[in-house]
């Protein structure tokens, strides 16, 4: 798998795939380790060391879900279910 350095962003907000307004739950973030190692390979070349995946439940009941670099926050991957 490929994934283009201008795929990883900065934060999440700057991803683009966050809805206006949108609004966490307070304690809902759960982080779990990346089963895939496919994925986890190609993330590592971009930036080496721990990703996680992320689990984040909005206010208005919509969830995102990305992958998050532990030491630079950078994001990856970012869904809006």
């Amino acid at each position: 798998m490929k994934i283009a350095t201008g795929q990883i962003f900065v934060s999440l907000h700057e991803s683009g795939r966050v809805p206006y307004g949108w609004k966490p739950v307070r304690n809902s973030i759960r982080k779990v380790r990346i089963k895939n190692v496919v994925i986890l390979a190609a993330l590592r070349k971009h930036y080496p060391g721990e990703w996680k995946k992320v689990y984040l439940r909005g206010t208005d009941g919509t969830e995102l879900h990305y992958f998050e670099h532990g030491a630079t926050g950078k994001v990856w991957g970012v869904k809006v279910k």
